[in-house]
């Protein structure tokens, strides 16, 4: 089901048309997805939540309502209110495309503020996952086992992070990194983390989420 006007896409995704409630978000199939005029994607997966309600259905056509709290990864939230489609016809090959968000994000505050990788790559080597963020001369590197549970994992031996300004890197003393969702069979992988690193005036690392593809 999609909504358009020149500069905004609304899609919403179900697994099926009959009536009854689609809970939106995680990572199964029922989503929804905004691209707003500055082309900016807010999106129910992976952390997201909602739910559309198909109340009727007729003619081949359905009626119901919908809200949900969408995210722009690690900057924004989309909160969707008393929303409603009525007497939408279906039909087969009358939608553009879904608007996707980029695979590999990470973004954090950087003493305090925004930073936003405009590159992020990921790979896994010998059981650990090695993250990259780069944005300008900035970056922001993580690596930890494949096995890393949820919760607040502490920065140590195993767990590693740091930030890099100028060509010059500093080696985080203290932080957590925690996973938020891990699959395993499609190799993607979300997390949170935070960290102080070394150096007379340690750079203060927050809020920091990630969301890849290794």
């Amino acid at each position: 089901m999609q909504g358009l006007t020149d500069v905004e896409n609304l899609t919403i995704t179900l697994s099926g048309s009959t009536e009854g409630v689609y809970t939106l978000g995680a990572t199964g199939v029922n989503r929804a997805a905004f691209q707003d005029f500055l082309g900016s994607i807010y999106t129910t997966r992976p952390f997201g939540n909602g739910e559309v309600v198909i109340e009727s259905t007729a003619n081949n056509t359905f009626s119901g309502t919908f809200s949900f709290d969408a995210y722009r990864f690690g900057l924004d939230t989309l909160n969707a209110q008393k929303g409603f489609f009525y007497n939408v016809p279906i039909v087969a090959g009358s939608t553009s495309e879904e608007p996707i968000p980029p695979a590999n994000l990470l973004s954090a505050k950087i003493n305090g503020s925004d930073f936003e990788a405009q590159t992020t790559t990921a790979s896994e080597n010998n059981e650990f996952i090695v993250i990259n963020g780069s944005a300008g001369n900035q970056s922001i590197s993580l690596s930890f086992p494949s096995s890393l549970s949820g919760g607040n994992n502490p920065i140590g031996e195993n767990i590693t992070a740091s930030y890099t300004l100028d060509g010059t890197t500093l080696q985080a003393i203290s932080g957590i990194i925690s996973i938020v969702n891990h699959n395993t069979t499609l190799n993607e992988i979300s997390g949170a983390f935070s960290f102080l690193t070394e150096g007379d005036e340690g750079v203060e690392v927050t809020q920091g989420q990630f969301n890849v593809s290794y």
